[in-house]
């Protein structure tokens, strides 16, 4: 089976439905501590998986994925899911569910690696270039990372860009290498 083709598109049908219903960025939510949880637990995709196991037990399941207050309308859709068999996709659906939404509401995921904390300031600027550059808004996490030295590391979609000091030193060594 395409888990590919399956999940996306209960995915795009479960968006369709919830954007109908208003509850879509509830739903968002949901679907980014669903994929957590499997994350976290890679046990959850085999359990879900094993025949031994009572549909309800499966349900309860998922609902403890997604963190417990869940919307009627998640509820319904795991049980459907459940239903036909398609529990063992939850992860793959869930992905392909905020792969969706961000790209309905024009949100692109970045990450900033720094050595030391940056300012708000500094953070606010970065997110207003993005916002600007891609005519979207930015999902942006931040990490510190002392063996960068200093700088940062910028990564929106597929691009890279790499300031750290870390970076230098290896670009310096490099070049001496080769001399």
């Amino acid at each position: 089976m395409d888990e590919g083709k399956i999940s996306v598109r209960y995915a795009h049908a479960l968006y369709a439905l919830a954007e109908e219903r208003g509850v879509h960025h509830e739903l968002y939510r949901k679907m980014e501590t669903i994929s957590q949880a499997f994350l976290e637990f890679p046990v959850l995709t085999e359990t879900l998986a094993n025949p031994m196991h009572t549909k309800e037990e499966k349900l309860s399941l998922l609902i403890a994925a997604g963190g417990m207050e869940i919307p009627q309308l998640l509820k319904d859709f795991f049980q459907l899911i459940i239903k036909k068999g398609r529990e063992e996709f939850m992860i793959f659906i869930a992905m392909s569910y905020q792969t969706y939404y961000r790209e309905k509401q024009r949100i692109v995921i970045g990450k900033i690696t720094s050595a030391m904390p940056l300012k708000e300031e500094a953070i606010s600027k970065i997110r207003h270039l993005i916002d600007k550059k891609y005519d979207a808004t930015i999902e942006l996490t931040t990490k510190i990372e002392p063996d960068i030295i200093g700088g940062f590391i910028f990564e929106v979609d597929n691009y890279l860009m790499d300031t750290s000091v870390k970076k230098a030193l290896q670009d310096i060594k490099k070049e001496l290498i080769r001399a």
